[in-house]
């Protein structure tokens, strides 16, 4: 767990460059598996209560083609600009509207900044929701199974099922 204390972000900011290993944040991805671990490399500069946070994070992943089932790496180089803002006090139970302008923004308590937790939203925001090894991936052939990228088949294109009334019809004549 990455734990920053606000008492030791100096004026000009504070620069931060290490590893986190995705089984430690919990990445647990359908269909995604992590090559290494997350390079991160942010920094914290603080500005009155709210800290701002800007860098990158990095990652390989290897997913899988919602086509044609094949595995394919996928780089992902995430920019982060965040900010972490004080928690609130806790509200009574009931439906409360946030500003937008928060929206985005991550809170700290007893002044220190975990940094877990934005590196883990950011990682599964940005590792693709419909994975394509490529744009022209052909896919598998629905009757056969043959990957159509490697080769074609011989099977028949399916009947349109449209047109299965007037064929039932026709075969009456």
């Amino acid at each position: 767990m990455t734990q920053i204390p606000i008492s030791e972000i100096p004026e000009e900011g504070l620069p931060l460059s290490y590893s986190e290993d995705p089984v430690e944040l919990d990445l647990a991805v359908p269909g995604v598996r992590f090559l290494q671990a997350i390079a991160v490399d942010l920094v914290l500069v603080k500005a009155a209560p709210v800290i701002s946070v800007t860098g990158g994070i990095k990652a390989s992943v290897t997913c899988e083609c919602v086509r044609c089932l094949s595995q394919f790496q996928v780089p992902l180089d995430i920019p982060v600009a965040t900010q972490f803002r004080p928690a609130p006090a806790p509200l009574p139970p009931g439906e409360y509207q946030m500003p937008s302008e928060e929206a985005e923004d991550y809170y700290y308590q007893d002044g220190v900044v975990v940094l877990d937790d934005l590196v883990r939203q950011e990682v599964i925001l940005a590792v693709p929701f419909s994975p394509q090894c490529r744009a022209d991936c052909q896919g598998l052939c629905p009757q056969c199974g043959q990957d159509l990228n490697v080769g074609t088949c011989a099977c028949a294109p399916p009947p349109d099922p449209r047109w299965a009334v007037l064929r039932e019809y026709l075969k009456g004549k």
